[in-house]
């Protein structure tokens, strides 16, 4: 598998404290690689290492399988970034914002028009941007991130602010971008279920250190959140629940048992022994935040 950025023990400390350690991030290409954490994980430190807007302590970091070395621009020129809220001009033209980004990558200015066509702003490229909606600030920040055809498109926390509509179509983009146009999208953000929406892969930082990764499989497992049971006898129904010692809570026209999988057989088993209608049994999965919170609770457990 090629991979688009490729880490190995990538480290960044700040005197004692260690903002990122041992990172081996692997980001397949042509694919969108979702970067979790919580705030204060290592997320950006480890973009800005990345970007080489930060030096590293240890570790490499190689793009496209070329290593990282003093010829910043080489590999720079494979990278588009949003790091933050994008800025632009406010009393200048989407256009001609555009337009200074070309000039410093001496890159044709068709590629101006195009790249505002593919976040879907070319019928508005002559408007100022300070009239701009946030939505559409942070289309034409990746329109920027794209004037010189990067092959990577970094993106931290894209959808900060943005009303459901604006997230719905940053999602419509993220996906065209990966799926039509090949380009490997990075993203770094908190909102789970959104990341869920539009990642083929995921990572998950916390102190600094990457707990899990793989594609979504890994973390959409069919580990259950809880059981759903109907019956025609809630008060027996939750007394027998009562008596093989599972939590539960009164739900609908019924009860959420938080039991593993395995223990739906034998509930089930139990109820309808003693004469009791079973009118639904549902097993719910674990959401991503769910598993998110999971495996960062256990990591503190472990550190503490």
């Amino acid at each position: 598998m090629e991979y688009a950025i490729w880490t190995h023990g990538l480290t960044k400390s700040y005197g004692d404290f260690t903002a990122v350690e041992n990172l081996e991030l692997k980001v397949p290409a042509g694919k969108v690689y979702g970067f979790l954490g919580r705030n204060g994980s290592g997320k950006t430190t480890t973009i800005r290492m990345i970007m080489g807007l930060i030096k590293p302590n240890g570790g490499h970091i190689k793009i496209f399988g070329n290593e990282i070395g003093r010829n910043r621009a080489e590999y720079l020129a494979d990278i588009g970034a949003i790091i933050e809220t994008p800025g632009f001009y406010g009393n200048l033209s989407a256009y001609e914002n555009l337009e200074i980004t070309a000039n410093m990558f001496k890159v044709e200015k068709n590629r101006i028009n195009e790249a505002l066509e593919t976040v879907g702003l070319s019928n508005i490229g002559d408007k100022d941007v300070s009239k701009f909606s946030l939505g559409m600030k942070q289309r034409l920040g990746i329109a920027n991130a794209l004037v010189h055809s990067p092959r990577i498109l970094i993106l931290d926390e894209p959808t900060n602010g943005l009303d459901p509509a604006g997230i719905i179509e940053m999602r419509k983009l993220i996906r065209q971008l990966s799926g039509s146009m090949g380009i490997t999208v990075f993203v770094s953000s908190h909102l789970l279920s959104e990341v869920q929406q539009i990642a083929d892969y995921i990572g998950i930082i916390d102190s600094g250190h990457l707990l899990k990764q793989g594609g979504m499989e890994l973390i959409n497992c069919n580990e259950q959140s809880f059981l759903v049971v109907e019956t025609d006898q809630l008060k027996r129904t939750a007394e027998i629940i009562e008596s093989l010692d599972f939590d539960f809570e009164k739900a609908n026209n019924g009860f959420k048992v938080f039991c593993a999988r395995e223990d739906n057989v034998s509930i089930n088993e139990k109820l309808v022994g003693n004469q009791i209608n079973v009118y639904n049994l549902e097993s719910v999965s674990k959401t991503l935040e769910e598993r998110f919170l999971g495996i960062t609770n256990e990591n503190h457990q472990v550190v503490s």
